[in-house]
């Protein structure tokens, strides 16, 4: 990328021409020119930047197809290069998990036969000391009950103090305080919350930007955001590129065909043989259009012959 920015900017030095001058005569930042020539090419979505190349190159004596047609190579070999990088990476480390020795975990089992194995007798299950322990329960259990019993006689019954009914009273009266508060005043805190919550975005600052592609050679003016007024001629094959904060206002002559392409979509061809087409463009789409037929001046009317006075000369009968 940085050798055809480079290429650019060689051939400006070589004109003697300034960014400055290159933005007057086509309208393109001077943020977007510098990172052209230094290669960056990633400002802005891929039909513009093709744009600005192109009218760049154009503006320097050179033509912009050999320079897109090589940034393209240069990507595609770009993006070969990492896919088979990736490729050659995931190959790596499969043949590395396949590699892996497998550990098998086996116990050794001795082999008997029936006649050796030894003969198992099934016994009665027998616990020994099940009285004492039996005893032993029912005299916990004789204990706890008694403890339970005497700790639940001993407790004294809860009293009020005057303190806590006083506090008691409080609370009852701050609870009817607040149940107290009138609709009204509840209604319009409600409505605030609302409004609040529904309040119209603030209107967006971002730029607009429309690419023309002319066709043929059109006369076209163009208005933006009813401010500047450009009237320009260009011819076949050209591109420009036109910004605003709000709107665009298109005239195209008679005969004109352009392709309009608003922040990357394609708005289609417009301009018809023999009409004047007006366009109303914002970030909504083309909003307005007319086509009218304009009227010719008409030619001066010549003199009948019966207002024409005729003079014999003397002498003539």
């Amino acid at each position: 990328m940085k050798e055809i920015g480079l290429k650019i900017q060689q051939a400006r030095l070589a004109k003697g021409v300034q960014l400055e001058e290159i933005v007057h005569h086509t309208h393109i930042h001077l943020a977007h020119l510098q990172k052209i020539e230094n290669g960056q090419f990633d400002f802005l979505p891929r039909p513009y930047v093709t744009a600005f190349i192109k009218t760049f190159a154009q503006h320097v004596g050179l033509d912009g197809e050999p320079l897109i047609r090589k940034w393209r190579e240069k990507e595609a070999a770009a993006e070969e290069a990492w896919r088979l990088e990736q490729q050659q990476t995931s190959e790596a480390q499969r043949q590395k998990t396949d590699d892996r020795p497998l550990t098998i975990v086996g116990a050794k089992l001795k082999p008997q036969t029936l006649a050796t194995a030894p003969a198992t007798i099934a016994q009665p299950f027998a616990l020994p000391y099940l009285k004492e322990i039996s005893l032993g329960l029912g005299i916990v259990l004789v204990l706890t009950t008694l403890v339970f019993l005497i700790s639940g006689t001993g407790e004294k019954p809860a009293t009020t103090t005057p303190e806590d009914q006083e506090e008691q009273t409080f609370k009852i009266e701050d609870s009817k305080q607040m149940t107290e508060t009138p609709f009204t005043e509840v209604s319009q805190q409600a409505q605030k919350v609302v409004e609040t919550k529904t309040a119209p975005p603030p209107p967006s600052t971002q730029e607009l930007l429309l690419l023309t592609q002319f066709e043929n050679q059109t006369r076209l003016r163009v208005v933006t955001d009813s401010r500047d007024t450009t009237l320009t001629t260009y011819k076949a094959g050209t591109t420009q590129t036109y910004s605003a904060k709000e709107k665009f206002n298109l005239r195209i002559s008679t005969g004109g065909s352009v392709t309009l392409i608003l922040a990357g979509k394609n708005l289609g061809r417009f301009g018809q043989f023999g009409k004047v087409e007006t366009l109303t463009i914002t970030s909504a789409g083309v909003i307005e259009q007319r086509a009218f037929t304009p009227q010719l001046p008409k030619p001066r009317n010549a003199l009948p012959l019966d207002t024409l006075s005729i003079r014999r000369p003397r002498g003539f009968n």
